[in-house]
């Protein structure tokens, strides 16, 4: 059997790089006086996609669970930044809709999340990242169908 090294682990090493991820997106919403944390703009990021999802709907989509993403909505609304209204089609659900606050630092955070980016990509070649993707999206499905 060979010695066990967290650091060679991919798990581990995605964890890490998740980490390192979010505190230099959260480092240049700083400095750009942003008042929301990479989550909440997850959050808002699905709404920009399909304004009116429901709590469930985004917890899906973002990989959260239901109770964060609650939390965060809560959170979001109290900002200011999204409403929250009861389904018309089923009132145990609420769905969940931008407002304009919201949408007057859309451009903002999104020019964050590419400065991010592009520090985090910088000498990789477009082929790579595609290889990356790719190989990050059967890991994904891999655990998905394990979950589910």
């Amino acid at each position: 059997m060979t010695d066990f090294n967290l650091e060679n682990i991919i798990n581990h090493k995605i964890s890490m790089l998740s980490i390192l991820m979010k505190r230099q997106v959260l480092k240049i919403i700083a400095e750009n006086k942003l008042d929301i944390t990479p989550e909440q703009w997850v959050v808002l990021f699905y709404l920009w996609q399909e304004n009116g999802l429901s709590v469930g709907e985004i917890a899906s989509r973002s990989k959260k669970d239901f109770a964060n993403v609650t939390r965060i909505v809560e959170k979001l609304i109290k900002m200011g930044y999204v409403s929250k209204k009861k389904s018309r089609k089923d009132g145990r659900i609420f769905q969940v809709f931008i407002k304009p606050k919201a949408d007057e630092m859309k451009e903002d955070i999104q020019n964050c999340w590419k400065q991010a980016s592009d520090v985090a990509l910088k000498n990789i070649s477009e082929e790579e990242q595609s290889t990356l993707v790719g190989i990050l999206e059967k890991i994904e499905n891999n655990i998905a169908l394990e979950l589910d």
